[in-house]
């Protein structure tokens, strides 16, 4: 008897029957049931219909996405209820729902909350305000979920150190607008670049200053390319540039202009001011076949100019 009765003032206290009196109502529940559950337990399941509307009397459930049962999507505790979504829809449920430690729910009929909608207003507005907390609480999921996706994705494509695209991002991006510019007819150059004598900065002031330097070229590269180019951090000190429709006389001015840019600016770090150049090679691409092609030709236009004596630009042969 005094379990029957602490389950009415728990039930009396759910959520569903906010600013209700309960007296009036709870004549209503005659045919509901409490079930207990043990740690582990499933109380809903997405492969499952549902029938009932569970009022959480004593315990935790936790409530786990149909695609992500790995991942906790909410906390249910006494007081609060599940199963009201597809209750309403009539759809099977969208969430696992289990017993995070021995939980006892009231399980109340599918006719029942209907009556109760029919019999009390208040009833009624809670039971929206329960479908619209849970609604709103889900978007906020989604939402959280979607940036965190996109934040994870950005980390995956963007060198940490200098900020432009990896090599991750190129091996996508590049085969893409390669395909556009076929398709308009379109003429492009490959361009890779890597700092002169980078080991020697390295050893005479530091990863941290070597670090800085890479920083500098990549800050000037994303400044001074156009809009509609690709810089990608290739290899430790070496950069690729896809230039879309672009001539290789126009590639190699877009080449010496950033030489040139490079070579004047002054790289302060550390306590340390010194100048870096780099050397080019740079190889026409038509098609997206022959992207690897290219890359080996631009690859030994630089191997060229590092052999001619750094600081120089060269064209494939």
């Amino acid at each position: 008897m005094q379990e029957l009765e602490s389950d009415r003032a728990l039930t009396a206290q759910n959520l569903l029957f906010r600013n209700v009196d309960f007296t009036s109502v709870e004549y209503m529940l005659e045919r509901s049931h409490v079930r207990t559950l043990a740690a582990g337990d499933k109380l809903l399941q997405p492969e499952l219909p549902n029938e009932h509307l569970y009022l959480i009397l004593e315990g935790e459930l936790r409530v786990h996405l149909a695609a992500q049962q790995t991942v906790e999507h909410a906390t249910l505790v006494a007081g609060e209820c599940t199963g009201e979504i597809s209750l309403v829809d009539g759809k099977n449920p969208s969430a696992l729902v289990v017993a995070a430690k021995p939980t006892r729910v009231l399980a109340v009929p599918h006719d029942t909350v209907w009556s109760l909608v029919d019999q009390s207003h208040d009833v009624a507005r809670n039971l929206l305000a329960i479908i619209a907390g849970r609604m709103r609480h889900d978007n906020s999921a989604l939402i959280t979920s979607h940036n965190q996706r996109a934040q994870y994705e950005h980390q995956a494509t963007v060198d940490a150190l200098t900020g432009v695209h990896n090599r991750r991002w190129m091996n996508d991006a590049f085969p893409r607008v390669l395909h556009r510019c076929a398709l308009n007819k379109q003429h492009s150059a490959v361009m890779v670049l890597d700092i002169d004598h980078f080991k020697k900065v390295n050893d005479s002031y530091g990863h941290l200053v070597g670090d800085a330097a890479l920083k500098s070229l990549a800050d000037i590269m994303q400044h001074n390319l156009r809009p509609h180019d690709l810089l990608v951090r290739y290899g430790g000190e070496e950069f690729a540039i896809l230039l879309p429709d672009t001539a290789l006389g126009e590639a190699k001015s877009i080449a010496e202009r950033l030489r040139k840019m490079v070579a004047a600016n002054e790289v302060v770090s550390h306590g340390v001011a010194f100048k870096i150049t780099v050397s080019s090679g740079i190889a026409p691409i038509d098609e997206v076949s022959e992207l690897e092609t290219s890359f080996a030709q631009a690859d030994e236009a630089l191997y060229r100019a590092k052999e001619g004596g750094r600081n120089r630009v060269e064209i494939a042969a």
